[in-house]
């Protein structure tokens, strides 16, 4: 009788475990949201994660080419987090990321990215 007690209760263990990892995960899923698009030729992507008790935020822009120089603004609500001139890499890419207070859910993120000639690139991600 013992010894179907002690199964019994590794099974209950093992069920209440399995359950705080499934929450665990979708709350990590819930935590994390991403926007993708396109503008002038070139393809964006925006995202936040929670992350250490903030949220990361990242931005990328895929150009047409390696070397072209962009200005870039990385905003939460009314805060710039990052702001400069970046050049793409070798592969035409840029990639930019920063750390915010709050949960991912809690604020409007965007980003702008400015070529010297061309079409300005805007995404926003959040209410």
């Amino acid at each position: 009788m013992q010894k179907k007690a002690v199964i019994g209760g590794v099974a209950a263990a093992a069920v209440v475990v399995g359950l705080g990892t499934w929450w665990a995960v979708d709350r990590s899923v819930e935590a994390q949201t991403t926007e993708r698009g396109t503008c002038g030729g070139a393809t964006w992507e925006l995202s936040a994660e929670a992350e250490d008790g903030g949220t990361e935020v990242s931005a990328e822009l895929q150009s047409s080419g390696p070397g072209e120089v962009w200005q870039v603004e990385l905003v939460r609500d009314d805060t710039a987090l990052l702001t400069g001139e970046r050049t793409t890499d070798e592969d035409g890419e840029i990639d930019v990321d920063a750390f915010s207070n709050g949960n991912p859910g809690d604020a409007t993120y965007s980003v702008t990215f400015t070529p010297a000639d061309g079409e300005t690139c805007t995404a926003t991600l959040g209410s």
